[in-house]
């Protein structure tokens, strides 16, 4: 099996990533990591065992396959277009631009380099998505009724003590951007995009720049409804999914980070339904869930000339959403999406 020689940049949510591929030694090979904080580069350092360079640009200088950003979302743009200038792949965390237009870029910057770019949308890849996905794709759940998602979070001073969280320079967005973004994909990923969005967005919480609370309401092309809630103000953290098909209502656990693992719950309209879903789900090989499942399905396809499991086109499908939500905040009315 081929390793990929991994360079991750930025040690917040980094550390997850570092996990993942320090746990699937058989992919990859992590050459160094950066980090401009020098306590916070010399502890990973140690930790992991892996080289530490204190910026981006150190990093692209070394041999690598991968470059791995996981720096404030407002470098995301010109750091994905130098790395792929560089010839090298990226994978990039959420959010991973702010506005349409700076997508745009990093699709003629993918579409002129020999690099690939891949954001993370590691919840899709659980055990509880998978069989819930499948259910779908099998033609076994029916047309959808009603799709729900909440996520109900907590972020306070501390979260907010890094400077540029909780502003739209720094972070482009608010809850309806960085936090809900992942229960959002996921309806969309199981149910289908959204055609249609008629969003509210609310600062109650904390003293920030960018809303912490929202909910938004849409259609999907089939005309099934779509309800979406977010908050940082819940003392209990949950998040939760629920899927009301013809033939099936189907609900995730409510983990708040990893609602797509089991226990899920699903009710079938018939016994011989829920006969087809058992052996459907029997069939299934077992894969790794979060961030490693995206991963090693990253490394599958860039080895294998395949396509990537999270594409440009779901990072605009999720981008298109949110633009919509908050320009319907701003209007009051609806708005229109592709639906792509």
């Amino acid at each position: 099996m081929s390793r990929l020689r991994v360079g991750v940049a930025g040690l917040g949510i980094g550390q997850a990533h570092l996990l993942a591929y320090v746990l699937d030694p058989e992919r990859f090979d992590v050459v160094a990591i950066a980090d401009p904080d020098d306590r916070r580069r010399s502890r990973a350092e140690a930790d992991w065992g892996v080289a530490g360079v204190a910026t981006f640009e150190e990093l692209l200088d070394l041999d690598l396959d991968v470059v791995d950003l996981c720096t404030p979302p407002n470098l995301h743009e010109p750091q994905c277009i130098a790395a792929l200038e560089s010839g090298r792949h990226v994978i990039c965390e959420k959010p991973l631009v702010s506005t349409l237009d700076a997508l745009g870029r990093l699709e003629t910057a993918e579409a002129a380099s020999s690099g690939r770019l891949m954001p993370i949308f590691q919840y899709r890849f659980a055990p509880g998505i998978a069989r819930m996905k499948a259910a779908v794709d099998a033609g076994l759940c029916g047309a959808l009724r009603l799709a729900t998602s909440e996520t109900s979070w907590l972020r306070g001073d501390d979260y907010y003590a890094a400077p540029w969280r909780g502003t739209f320079a720094g972070e482009g967005g608010g809850a309806v951007f960085g936090h809900g973004t992942h229960a959002h994909d996921l309806l969309s990923f199981v149910a289908g995009p959204l055609v249609s969005i008629s969003g509210q967005v609310a600062t109650l919480v904390n003293d920030i720049e960018t809303e912490d609370t929202a909910t938004g309401f849409g259609a999907v092309a089939d005309g099934g409804l779509v309800s979406m809630a977010v908050t940082l103000g819940s003392i209990r953290e949950i998040t939760r999914l629920r899927f009301s098909f013809e033939h099936v209502s189907a609900e995730s656990s409510v983990e708040p980070y990893e609602p797509g693992n089991e226990p899920w719950t699903f009710d079938w309209a018939s016994a011989e339904l829920a006969a087809e879903a058992d052996a459907l789900w029997a069939s299934m090989a077992e894969t790794p869930s979060g961030f490693s499942g995206q991963l090693a399905a990253f490394h599958h396809a860039v080895t294998t000339d395949r396509d990537l499991p999270v594409t440009l086109a779901d990072a605009r499908r999720a981008l298109e959403l949110v633009t919509g939500w908050y320009e319907s905040a701003r209007t009051g009315r609806p708005v229109e999406l592709s639906g792509r």
